[in-house]
């Protein structure tokens, strides 16, 4: 990396709020939790909002078990892979059983932020990925391939027949557009968004980064929408319609226990979100997940912080409703155990 480079991306890192590191960008939020923690007299109380799932989301959630409790018609075609289970005979039955073909996505069982997400073009892409972290459980999904992607925070309280969507975030894919002359590594040199990937995609796509894409051509470089793999958050909460609230009250029904989280999906259109067609849930996060759209390029810091501090009440009310039900908050005990089997699931060097 050349100094120039180097003083360049670290100047963007840190006067560019939406790239600060989480753990940095989470301290003030930590002080908003503990508030309603001591208001609550529980600093564990926000473990009631999904009572179905580990620490109600904040670290360790199994997404196997979420899955579970999602209606099976709203996400990919799923296997679940165990740590140790790597036979590629096992592997190819599973796959053909659940009808997953080419590309799929391998992804942890338990991680956040697009760690150890990969796209695999074929088996030997799979078996390689899996096969280098055999201490992980990994679940192995059909790749959608449905081009829009959306984060849409919503919760619903346990006795209501209607919810809200607080959040609704658009995802822009990290890409470069070609000019005839530059290759793509230069290309993505010159755009600070893309340079912060410049290293992981050099060792990912070494091929890619040396071609020389032709004037105008658009190179996507990132098909995984996780903000710190490049992808661009915008704020789309203009785009809440009550259609599509309507549509998230109809899955949180046919869900179990799960109130208060985000749903990261793709679709074909929001128009057919709304309608309930040509959409996939990638994912479900609990009292974990941000509202993403706060993370829209120039956005405030103030108002960062003023969404994340409103959605702690939200959650805050919402298991005080809970707590009425007889729904019981964890033990320290139990969210200390489940963080040590969190621990056990990440690779050595994410311990170190």
């Amino acid at each position: 990396m050349s100094w120039s480079r180097s003083i360049r991306d670290f100047r963007v890192k840190w006067t560019r709020w939406e790239f600060w590191p989480a753990w940095f960008f989470n301290i003030p939020v930590l002080f908003i939790a503990l508030y309603y923690g001591l208001r609550s007299g529980n600093l564990l109380f926000f473990t009631r909002a999904n009572p179905v799932i580990e620490t109600g989301g904040l670290l360790g959630e199994s997404k196997i078990n979420i899955y579970r409790h999602l209606p099976a018609d709203v996400y990919p075609a799923t296997i679940f892979i165990p740590a140790g289970q790597r036979q590629p005979d096992g592997i190819r039955r599973q796959l053909l059983t659940a009808r997953i073909g080419w590309p799929c996505i391998a992804k942890p069982n338990m991680g956040e932020r697009g760690f150890l997400v990969h796209k695999c073009a074929n088996e030997t892409a799979l078996l390689e990925h899996l096969i280098a972290h055999p201490e992980i459980d990994f679940l192995v999904q059909d790749f959608v391939t449905w081009e829009e992607e959306y984060s849409v925070m919503y919760h619903r309280f346990p006795d209501a027949e209607q919810g809200q969507i607080t959040s609704l975030c658009a995802k822009g894919f990290l890409s470069v557009t070609g000019d005839g002359q530059r290759t793509v590594r230069e290309l993505m040199t010159d755009d600070p968004r893309a340079s912060f990937q410049l290293d992981r995609l050099s060792l990912e796509q070494p091929e890619l980064l040396r071609s020389r894409p032709g004037a105008g051509e658009r190179v996507l470089l990132e098909p995984i929408g996780n903000h710190c793999r490049g992808t661009t958050f915008l704020n789309a909460n203009d785009r809440i319609t009550p259609a599509l609230t309507s549509r998230f009250d109809e899955i949180s029904h046919a869900s179990t226990g799960l109130y208060y989280g985000r749903f990261d999906l793709k679709c074909r259109s929001l128009a057919d979100l709304e309608k309930g067609q040509h959409f996939a849930i990638m994912e479900y996060n609990g009292v974990g997940a941000e509202p993403a759209h706060i993370y829209h390029p120039g956005r405030s810091l103030w108002k960062a912080y003023r969404d994340m501090a409103a959605h702690w009440d939200i959650l805050y009310r919402l298991c005080r409703e809970q707590k009425k039900r007889g729904v019981p908050a964890e033990t320290i005990r139990q969210v200390w155990q489940q963080i040590q089997v969190w621990r056990n699931q990440q690779p050595l060097r994410a311990r170190e």
